[in-house]
Formats: structure tokens, C-alpha cells, sequence
């Protein structure tokens, strides 16, 4: 990586300008980051940045807190398949889908309640 593509990155750690260690979904975006800085410049890659950071906020307001409790409890019951089934959580295909569907009902308690 060059140093202005971590420039319009903007994930230089202070100390010593090394680059930061970086979570997942920092470095997804830091690709994200780099890639547009290589194709269409830094101050194209800054305002791309900018976008992505609008939407995120826009999401983030917009998205009730249950809903992210709800993708968080089916991530498990994902997770718990993918363990079961000795599949990698990542790399979904027809074949996993199909699998996970006829699997829940076995493995899945129903929720009570009304359905709409």
C-alpha cells in the first residue's frame, strides 16, 4: 500500500505512521479505500468515503434496534448450522441455503405467536 492511498485511507496509526491493526469491518472498507484511490484518484477515494459514511449514518438511523438483535440471534442459529454442517460461515451457495432451510426445522425451535 502506498502512503497516499493509508493518506486517503486515513488509517495511519500515530505512533511511528505504521498502519493501525485493523478489524474486519475497518478493513473491508479500508480495501474499499484503496481500490478507489487506485482508480480514480485520492480526492475521489476521500469523497467516496464520504458517501459510505452517509450511508452508513442514513442506515444506522433507519434501522430499528430489533432489527439488529433479530440479524444477530439468525447469525447464530447460521453459525450453529455452518458448525453442524461443516460448511464455512462466508462462502454461501445454492447448495448451503437449500441445506440450512431443511436443516432449521429439525434443529430450531418454533417461535409461538401470530404469524402475519
Amino acid at each position: 500500500m502506498t502512503a497516499t492511498v493509508e493518506a486517503a485511507a486515513g488509517h495511519l496509526d500515530e505512533r511511528e505512521g505504521a498502519p493501525a491493526v485493523l478489524g474486519p469491518a475497518v478493513a473491508e472498507r479500508q480495501a474499499l479505500i484503496e481500490r478507489s484511490a487506485e482508480r480514480h484518484g485520492v480526492d475521489a477515494a476521500h469523497r467516496l468515503a464520504e458517501a459510505e459514511d452517509l450511508a452508513d449514518a442514513v442506515a444506522a438511523e433507519i434501522t430499528p434496534d430489533n432489527t439488529v438483535d433479530t440479524y444477530d440471534k439468525n447469525w447464530r442459529v447460521w453459525e450453529r448450522f455452518c458448525a453442524a454442517a461443516w460448511l464455512p460461515q462466508l462462502e454461501g451457495s445454492w447448495g448451503s441455503l437449500v441445506a440450512f432451510v431443511t436443516w432449521m426445522p429439525r434443529n430450531v425451535p418454533a417461535v409461538p405467536g401470530p404469524r402475519p
